[in-house]
């Protein structure tokens, strides 16, 4: 009703019409009484058009960062990717009856929590090789970098995220935290990973991937992340 009456409003107070001023008035009265005034989008996401300017602007702002910052940013991310695969793991991995009898579960609650590590990052800063594959470049198509600080970025980020997952598996193998039936399925998760074929391996990481970097995409779309 209030965008009718401001729609109705707003055509009266255009000089190709002729409307009547006290009627005129009354409808600007009513909108503020509904406390109306100029009316606002309200939307909690941006349009295509604006998400992916805000991509290409998040590209920018992490490839222009000094390296030994970027570098830091990728350490930290690799290590809430590794705080993501440990909680999950660790949940996962010790739910025998529900592995034995519904092993779709099992993948379920997997898959439910590992994608924590993303919040982490998105909401700490941290940097993440796979969105920086994303974002930065649309930052150069859009001209905000150049090739040079593209490569850069991907070689930073790439060697923070190994550096950060490495570590923070060394301290959990340390800790000995990882035992039992987590330890199972890490490490047949691991050998299955390594044993698979060249080919699937590539279209699946490819396919996982995209997913990341849309979970990227919609993190920037929201207006209030």
């Amino acid at each position: 009703m209030v965008v009718a009456l401001a729609a109705i409003a707003l055509a009266a107070s255009s000089p190709d019409r002729a409307v009547n001023p006290p009627r005129a008035a009354a409808l600007r009265r009513s909108l503020q009484l509904r406390g109306g005034g100029p009316v606002q989008s309200v939307a909690s996401v941006k349009t295509p058009p604006e998400a992916y300017r805000s991509l290409a602007e998040k590209g920018a702002a992490n490839a222009k960062l000094d390296p030994l910052k970027i570098l830091h940013q990728s350490i930290m991310g690799g290590c809430y990717v590794g705080f993501g695969g440990l909680l999950s793991t660790m949940v996962a991995g010790n739910v025998p009856g529900i592995a034995a009898s519904n092993p779709g579960l099992q993948k379920l609650l997997f898959a439910a929590l590992f994608p924590m590590n993303l919040l982490l990052i998105l909401n700490t800063g941290g940097q993440l090789f796979t969105g920086n594959a994303a974002a930065v470049p649309a930052a150069l198509y859009e001209g905000l970098v150049t090739f040079p600080l593209l490569v850069q970025s991907w070689l930073l980020s790439f060697v923070g995220n190994l550096i950060g997952c490495a570590g923070f598996a060394l301290a959990a193998n340390y800790c000995g935290i990882v035992t039992g039936g987590a330890a199972e399925l890490a490490a047949s998760t691991a050998v299955k990973k390594c044993g698979a074929a060249f080919g699937p391996t590539l279209v699946k990481a490819v396919l996982c991937n995209w997913l990341v970097c849309l979970a990227v995409w919609l993190s920037g779309a929201a207006h209030d992340m």
